[in-house]
Parts: C-alpha cells; structure tokens; sequence
C-alpha cells in the first residue's frame, strides 16, 4: 500500500481557548462547504485529574497535560487544532474526513495517548478520560441554511453532549446521535457516485516505482487506484477500496483494476527488460471462484508475461482462511504469476503457517521502516524478517522509505527491493513511464 508521512498542520495552544476553537471550527466548515467531506469534533474530557493536581501540585499537573497535548497534535489524521477548551478538557478538529466511520480510528489513536503512561518524578502517571464526538452537516438544524457561526455553535453543544452520554455509560467515547443519523445518507451517496464511477470507467491507476537496492535500477511498481473526480481527491486508496467493498462490487474493481494494470504496463521496459507491476487483492477477491479465471483470461488478453504481473495480498487477509488462501495462491503461483504478502509483520505471523505460505517476497510494512533508525525492536523486527527471507528463498520489499539514510541502511542488511516517497510518489501511467527513462538514462532510479 502507498505509504507517506505529513508533519502536523495543527494549530497547537496550550491556554485554554474556547473563542479559539469556535474560530478554528468556523474556519473549517467554511472550508468543507459543498464538499463531500466532513469536520469532526472531538471533545475530550479527563476524568479525576484533580487527584494528580492536589498529590502533585499545579505546576506538574500542567507539565503532564502540556506533553498530552503535544501527543494529541501529532496522531493521524493529523488535527487541523488542538488547545484545551476548559481546565481539563480538549479539543481537537479533524477536517476533512471522508466519512463517520473513521471516527473509531480517531477514538482509538485518541486513547492510546491518553493511557500511555507519563512521568512524573520517576513515578508513571495513568490517565483517563472520555471523548465526545460531533460532525459537521448532522446538526439538529440539519445545517442547512443556518449561518457557519451557528452551525459551530451546534457542534460544540452536541460535542458536549456526547461527551457526557460517555461519561454516563462508561464508554471511552460517544458519536453525538444525529451525526450518525446523517452519515448513513452520506454514505449511501458517496457510495451510489462510486459505483457509477467505476461503471463510467473514471477511476486511474497511479504507480508507485520499486528499485533494486542491489543496483538502484528500476524493478517494478504497485498500482494504486485514484479516483478521477476532482472533488474527491482526498479520498485514499484504502477509503475508496473499502466503499466499494461495502458495495459488494469488489470482483468488477479487481477485474479493471488487473486489465487496466496489464494494459498500461504491456510496453513497460528497462534496459529492454520488462518491470513487475504489482496489483493489490482484497479478502472478498481471494475467495472467490472466479479469480483464476480472471487472472489467466486477462493475461491471455493483453499478452502479458505471467511472471511480470505479482498479485499483493496482505497477512491479515490471508490469516481469515488459511487453508483456502494457501490453495487460491498456489493455484496463481502455477501460471507463474509472482505472489507478495503486503504488510507482513502486522498479522499472527508463525513458523507453522510460514514454512507452507506460497510467497515469492514479503513486503515489510511502513510502520517498522518509519522508525528503524530511532526504534532497536523496529530494527531487529525488520532484521528477522530480512533472516527469514533468505532462509525460505523469498525476496524483500521495504515500504514506506523516506530518506537517503533509510535506504542505504536497508541496502547494507541485505533488503531485495524499496518503495516510498524518497524513491517517487505514486505517479500516473505516463509519468511512470517518464521516471522510467529518466532512471535508466543518466539518473539512478532513487531520484528520477
């Protein structure tokens, strides 16, 4: 999957400003107005945290909530603000956010701050607290035709509100009622524009290069779905696949997904060699019958060499039906088609399903890659892996590199392959295949 980092955005002040906040979510409404996007409140509220003042006293107190909002400022999605709004309340902005059902993600990342422990005079301090949520356009008053002052308004008071209903079902968080109510319009429409998309052909591929450490040359891509539309580009491959998902149409956005693939990279060369292009498949595609059939027919189609095409799954996908996975991946692996297991490290992993998995390369996940310079477990995970690799004959893929440092790092440990944004973004198919010759006439493929 695409990979990438962003510093944080968000206006960070420790005073307690709720002018601030109103301001700040005026600001953002007006921004997401007629936009297919969300603002989302969240308003967190510590519980007992008059217990740490009056053992520790104020200075201390304040030392422990200046580090916890410096932690809320940087979890994804990046909030566009963060300040106290009361003496040991919160709140944080996100904007946009493609839908409601994202805000349990929020939630979560939320929480883990709030219970990882802080210092305090060699002691661990623990809190706790709970989080009352609130989105833009699911007001009351429905927003409609009310001034962006009020709608604000609005959602401070419903934030409040769910807050309290946490609070009083002794829940970590509560999603204000009315904006669940409103969100299942929202995702029926975004859901009804996406189907008629992918019926109108309007998504693109973009494809993000991979390199051979060993050379620098240019090995490959992993084709990632856009969707065309200017106003939905802030929607994200993951978000998109999972809206179709829901929709039950994923074996037609596999199916284009595969040809289209085919298609675009059926002249790709590099020193006259042809380059992998790599297609991502979901659980509900790995179980269904007609995927080899799919598979082999498009090849036959567009004359595609079987052993350029690599079919990524990822571990977790894999896990929910070991047996039946194993057999569909074997069965690919039999036309000579290159099989990737995408985010390895993040599932179960165990040698009793390790030594029968029909891998041709694991492909490391980001999270291990972002951290391995500063992290030693990130370090030895990625070290182990690269063991294991070598021991079953399987090539490696590091994503999410994004430094010089990183890359000659993993070049030294003896890493196969590395996709990230130091290498390139995702890049449309004639783009890619600008990077293409500009790797292999003059540049190395690390900056093309």
């Amino acid at each position: 999957m695409e990979d990438g980092t962003k510093k944080s955005n968000s206006q960070v002040d420790f005073n307690i400003d709720r002018i601030g906040l109103l301001s700040a979510l005026r600001n953002s409404l007006n921004q997401q107005s007629g936009a297919k996007k969300l603002t989302v409140l969240a308003l967190i509220d510590l519980k007992h945290f008059a217990q740490i003042n009056q053992r520790h006293g104020y200075q201390k107190g304040d030392q422990i909530l200046i580090e916890l909002q410096q932690r809320l400022a940087d979890i994804p999605k990046k909030p566009v603000f963060c300040s106290r709004v009361d003496g040991d309340k919160f709140a944080l902005i996100f904007s946009p956010l493609l839908n409601i059902q994202l805000i349990p993600l929020v939630a979560k990342k939320i929480i883990e701050q709030l219970t990882s422990p802080f210092t305090l005079n060699n002691q661990s301090i623990f809190l706790e607290g709970t989080i009352g949520f609130a989105s833009s356009g699911f007001a009351s008053s429905g927003f409609a035709g009310s001034s962006t002052e009020n709608n604000a308004e609005e959602m401070l008071q419903q934030a409040e509100a769910a807050a309290k209903q946490a609070q009083t079902s002794q829940q970590h968080y509560h999603i204000s009622k009315a904006s669940v109510a409103k969100s299942v319009q929202h995702q029926v429409a975004l859901k009804q524009q996406a189907l008629q998309a992918l019926a109108e052909n309007r998504f693109k591929l973009f494809y993000q290069p991979q390199i051979s450490l060993a050379d620098n040359q240019a090995r490959g891509a992993e084709s990632l779905i856009r969707w065309s539309d200017n106003n939905q580009h802030d929607i994200t491959p993951e978000q998109l696949v999972a809206i179709i998902e829901q929709s039950g149409q994923m074996q037609e956005l596999f199916k284009w997904t595969l040809n289209t693939a085919l298609r675009e990279s059926a002249d790709w060369r590099i020193a006259g060699k042809p380059i992998t292009t790599a297609v991502n498949l979901s659980a509900s595609c790995l179980h269904w019958p007609g995927l080899f059939d799919t598979i082999e027919s498009s090849l036959n189609l567009w004359g595609g060499n079987p052993s350029n095409l690599c079919i990524e799954v990822t571990e977790s996908t894999i896990q929910q039906d070991l047996n039946q996975g194993f057999k569909t991946l074997s069965k690919i692996k039999e036309l000579g088609v290159k099989i990737s297991i995408d985010d390895f490290g993040t599932g179960y992993s165990s040698l009793e399903y390790f030594k029968f998995i029909p891998a041709d390369e694991l492909k490391i996940d980001k999270s291990f890659i972002l951290n391995m310079r500063s992290n030693q477990i990130d370090m030895d995970i990625i070290k182990l892996i690269l063991d294991w690799g070598k021991r079953f004959n399987m090539a490696i893929v590091a994503e999410g590199v994004e430094d010089r440092e990183s890359l000659e790092m993993l070049a030294d440990l003896g890493c196969t392959y590395a996709q990230g944004y130091h290498i390139s973004r995702a890049l449309p198919a004639e783009k890619f295949q600008h990077w293409l010759k500009a790797s292999h006439t003059g540049q190395t493929a690390e900056t093309a």
